[in-house]
């Protein structure tokens, strides 16, 4: 994992090329730091990258809205006692971030976006429940036909 104290400072030419450009999350001037994410990202989700121990992925925007601890049931994958006999930290960290999902409100398919407001951390077993009760695994009218047996 990197020390983002290691991270060092961006040349005063490569401040002023960045003049205008945004955060590619949240819109914010982008960092002033050399590094990972450093031609995309503002400060604080460079260091939300996985890079750093957060979540977030450049390949995938909506990661950068996940979070270690379910909102639908309150687990906390980093605090799971099967990680405990994980003793380096960063191996830790990896695994407690495959077992969160990031879930759209409003599938991407329906209009969603990537946007916090419409992203919530889900555990894989609250993630696979919601998928399937609300039939957001099917499309059209297997959809409609899906919800219509489960209600």
């Amino acid at each position: 994992m990197l020390d983002f104290k290691n991270d060092k400072p961006k040349t005063v030419a490569q401040i002023r090329k960045d003049l205008g450009k945004g955060c590619m999350i949240c819109g914010r001037p982008l960092t002033q730091m050399q590094g990972l994410g450093s031609e995309t990202l503002c400060r604080e989700h460079q260091l939300q990258q996985r890079e750093y121990g957060g979540m977030g992925r450049t390949d995938r925007p909506h990661t950068f809205h996940r979070s270690f601890v379910c909102t639908a049931c309150g687990w906390d994958s980093l605090t799971d006692p099967r990680l405990a006999d994980l003793e380096n930290e960063d191996v830790k960290r990896s695994v407690a971030r495959v077992l969160m999902h990031g879930d759209h409100g409003q599938r991407q398919a329906d209009g969603g976006d990537d946007s916090a407001d419409n992203l919530t951390s889900l555990c894989f077993v609250c993630h696979a429940k919601k998928t399937i009760l609300s039939g957001d695994h099917l499309t059209g009218t297997a959809r409609t036909r899906w919800l219509e047996q489960i209600s």
